[in-house]
């Protein structure tokens, strides 16, 4: 098995799964950032840790303290690798390109299965040792006794916890991949990452209310807490370690933590290979995707009040079926969504204990004001990250040779965000509406988001002058700290805005009509801003180009 060609696929598809799009280049460099971006948080955990703890040592601490810092690592091991194996849905089998060009050539198919298989357990043990490693180093030295079952205990429990989560995702896609027909495939995939990417955020974010009420969860007082899968190995860990009384309970979701490893082994080692199967038959029979029969649906609804150039139109379609049609962009908005999502559900819902010890949920009405904020804010963020990954550049040819108008191009993006932005307002307020809202709060958030919309759609595309999927990726074009402080302030600093002006206009017309009207004009000043001659936005969105690049299409190199 161990032959030449077993170990080039092994390397063709280890890279694959690293690799940002299809024809980027895999450096070293870019393993390292990504274990170390995983590891960082552990890291940071581990730090402050040690600073806060007394001398070092959890023997000041309470054993329900202690008890609440293992669960931290071990719900970050089980979100971690939850999150990432998602991210990596449609890598986990080889794509449809693979599937055509490598099995005509003399190949053994299980020599294709196997090097597979060992890409991916490869890539799942490296991030496994980056989530856990910090835990597996900290945890032990900080005990100050029982040092043999503190050196056992997170190397199980956490470990553990870091296995299931990926065991489960695999399982998951291959139930889909049998069970979904394939036509139903590409619109059934992106919903289930979404869903999975919020299920593993929403346990890691919701953290620090279960550590506060750890010993109701563990002492079986909440059956329902079974639900909360981090707890088995948290349960785990502490039976091993017999840091506080066993319980009845705690030892039932032991148990569940050290079964469940072998069961979904069980289950992967059944629905992978089914999955691989109807993979490859989809390849060769060529995928059909579920067509929305929508061409007649656009020129009434759309065209002729905001699509009125045939270049907006042309750009309007363009966006609409490149992110409808490849993988990636899937992904990528899945994740966007799924952030935003589980963001959102932090905010608005709350734990609360009642007096006989029973924990239940309730609705933070400021939390649910902030919800809609901070989708939209994920939403656009995530269309412009999609609209700055080129694909199948040599393509962009039709729109030189067609009369283009940049500004008109940009519009029209700009246009076709806010569209989107306006699916989940109506999905935001209509969540909103069955928590209870009155219609006089619905109209007035309503109101709100689509204002909050418009500047975020603003800001995000004051410089943008290029169609989307068509402009190069530029060298250091990026910057990290700059990214980081978008997301790590701009959030925070625009919804406390946001719920700022919303408190102050309360339920006064006369108000919300002021803040409309001071928006429009934002909004207006912004467009004005655009078409100066000192705004760094060309007529021509492909300059640099030679005429014979378009003309050749890179064929005569």
């Amino acid at each position: 098995m161990y032959n030449d060609a077993y170990r080039a696929l092994t390397r063709h598809f280890y890279s694959g799964l690293f690799r940002a799009t299809h024809n980027a280049e895999v450096s070293e460099t870019t393993v390292v950032r990504s274990l170390a971006a995983v590891a960082a948080p552990v890291l940071l955990a581990a730090f402050w840790i040690v600073l806060l703890a007394p001398h070092g040592r959890v023997k000041h601490l309470t054993p329900w303290a202690a008890a609440g810092i293992h669960y931290i690592f071990v719900a970050y091991a089980f979100s971690a690798m939850g999150c990432i194996t998602t991210l990596q849905w449609e890598r986990l089998f080889p794509s449809r390109a693979d599937f055509l060009i490598l099995l005509p050539l003399p190949i053994r198919a299980r020599d294709l299965f196997a090097a597979k298989l060992s890409a991916n357990a490869i890539y799942l043990f490296l991030f496994l040792v980056a989530s856990s490693i910090f835990a597996l180093l900290l945890l032990p030295t900080l005990a100050y006794e029982h040092y043999v079952r503190a050196m056992f205990a997170p190397a199980i429990a956490v470990v553990t916890a870091a296995l299931v989560s990926p065991l489960l995702v695999i399982t998951l896609e291959g139930i889909v991949i049998v069970l979904t027909p394939q036509r139903f495939y590409r619109s059934v995939t992106p919903v289930i990452q979404t869903l999975l990417i919020t299920v593993f955020l929403t346990a890691f974010l919701r953290l620090f209310p279960v550590v506060e009420h750890l010993p109701m969860l563990l002492n079986g007082q909440n059956p329902s807490a079974a639900w909360i899968v981090p707890l088995w190995f948290e349960a785990l860990y502490e039976t091993l370690l017999g840091g506080i009384p066993p319980t009845a309970f705690t030892t039932q979701l032991a148990h569940c933590a050290l079964w469940s490893v072998p069961a979904l082994l069980a289950a992967v080692a059944v629905t992978y290979p089914a999955a691989w199967y109807r993979r490859h038959r989809m390849a060769l029979e060529g995928e059909r995707s579920a067509q929305l029969h929508d061409a007649r649906i656009w020129p009434f609804l759309l065209e002729p009040l905001l699509l009125r150039s045939t270049d907006q139109r042309a750009v309007f379609h363009f966006i609409r079926k490149t992110l409808g049609r490849l993988d990636r962009y899937h992904t990528l908005l899945a994740l966007y969504a799924g952030v935003g999502l589980s963001l959102s559900m932090a905010q608005v819902f709350s734990i609360h204990s009642n007096s006989g010890g029973h924990l239940y949920l309730s609705v933070w009405k400021p939390g649910a004001q902030a919800a809609l904020p901070i989708l939209l804010f994920w939403t656009v963020a995530g269309l412009r990250v999609c609209f700055l990954l080129p694909e199948e550049l040599a393509a962009r040819w039709i729109f030189r040779v067609a009369p283009l108008n940049t500004t008109r191009a940009v519009t029209t993006t700009k246009r076709f965000v806010f569209m989107l932005c306006g699916f989940v307002i109506v999905f935001g307020i209509t969540a909103l509406a069955l928590c209870g809202w009155s219609s006089y709060d619905l109209l007035f958030q309503t109101l709100f988001a689509g204002m909050f919309a418009m500047l975020l759609i603003d800001l995000f595309f004051f410089f943008e002058s290029s169609i989307p999927f068509t402009r190069p990726p530029l060298p250091d074009s990026t910057s990290l700290p700059l990214t980081l402080a978008v997301f790590i302030f701009g959030i925070p600093a625009s919804i406390i805005l946001m719920l700022t002006v919303e408190r102050g206009v309360g339920h006064s017309l006369l108000r919300m009509g002021e803040f409309v009207a001071g928006a429009s004009i934002v909004h207006l000043t912004m467009h004005r801003l655009r078409r100066l001659p000192s705004h760094p936005v060309s007529d021509d969105a492909f300059l640099g180009e030679t005429q014979e690049e378009f003309q050749t299409l890179g064929l005569s190199v």
